[in-house]
């Protein structure tokens, strides 16, 4: 038999000689891992497909041409494939699928109404009432996550499982860095997905493009440096504690991996403010997923339940509120 036609030669077993004849040539191992690992790139494509098709989770104006040059940028989701999180990432993606086209078609959903008889219960809006109070101490973002709704013998309940926002990573990210080097703040403001973080929490690429130039420069000494530093992360935090970013690969993880109880409604999030009512954003959003907006009322809590734009106001009173 010719050498090169053995890929080993072994001994499992005393006695026992076992002889591998597939070819050793480069072609063949080459065409042996394709064969192990071809279903990697085949869902990695699929994935991408999908997110052509379906508008990211905080980005619903995204049009054609973005989200394709987006798909032909390369794989968003490669680097899950190195944690942990892909299957839920990719379970995720499946379950948002048919979130999405339901909502689209107006297919089993929850009736708003149910919402506000979920809120009969007194000390379900007290708990509401609570969380939103502790969201007001937060300086670098907005709270939120997904809203669900179970049904017993009681009545509907309200579930809400919060997901950290984009903005709160990058906002820990930006304290982190800045008691170290003024290089990895460069290093944090210089990348594309922080810099789409800073456009959606409204900052003005003016200033990110002067503070990049002023740190770079000799000129100006490390103190100074570190003055813009911290004059940028509180520009950040007053910025962001008015917005909830929820990325799309946190959304699809969550949603894959967490056991939530009840029927999937839609995002929700806090906001600060008495009566704040839905942002534009919050509207625009509401056209490819249901938008669940809480905040403080005169004699509790108000939840606007936005559906495609049209909004549903529910004033809902805690028991330690008086007329």
């Amino acid at each position: 038999m010719r050498a090169d036609n053995l890929d080993y030669y072994s001994e499992p077993l005393p006695g026992f000689k076992f002889v591998d004849r597939r070819k050793r040539t480069t072609r063949n191992r080459i065409r042996r891992v394709i064969n192990s690992y071809w279903l990697v790139p085949v869902f990695i494509l699929y994935l991408e497909f999908f997110t052509v098709l379906i508008p990211p989770v905080d980005s619903p104006l995204e049009n054609l041409v973005k989200r394709n040059l987006y798909f032909l940028n390369g794989p968003a989701v490669v680097y899950n494939l190195v944690s942990m999180d892909f299957p839920y990432t990719l379970i995720g993606h499946f379950k948002e699928i048919v979130v999405v086209k339901k909502y689209f078609l107006g297919v089993d959903q929850v009736p708003s109404a149910d919402i506000s008889t979920a809120l009969n219960n007194s000390r379900e809006v007290q708990e509401i009432h609570r969380r939103i109070i502790e969201s007001q101490g937060y300086h670098d973002t907005e709270l939120g996550g997904i809203a669900t709704i179970s049904y017993g013998d009681n009545g509907p309940k309200l579930h809400l499982y919060e997901i950290t926002s984009v903005n709160k990573t990058f906002s820990d990210s930006l304290k982190t860095a800045s008691g170290s080097s003024v290089g990895k703040i460069l290093t944090l403001l210089q990348e594309k997905e922080n810099r789409e973080i800073l456009a959606k929490v409204e900052i003005d690429e003016d200033i990110i493009t002067g503070l990049v130039d002023d740190l770079s420069s000799s000129k100006i000494s490390d103190s100074s440096k570190k003055h813009l530093i911290q004059d940028f992360i509180r520009t950040y935090e007053a910025h962001s504690q008015l917005k909830y970013v929820l990325s799309p690969f946190d959304f699809k993880s969550f949603l894959g991996s967490a056991r939530m109880e009840g029927e999937y409604i839609g995002i929700f999030h806090f906001h600060n403010d008495y009566m704040e009512p839905p942002s534009e954003i919050d509207v625009a959003n509401s056209y490819n997923d249901r938008q669940i907006v809480l905040t403080l009322s005169d004699r509790g809590i108000a939840l606007y339940d936005v559906i495609k734009g049209k909004e549903h106001l529910y004033l809902l009173d805690t028991p330690n509120t008086n007329l």
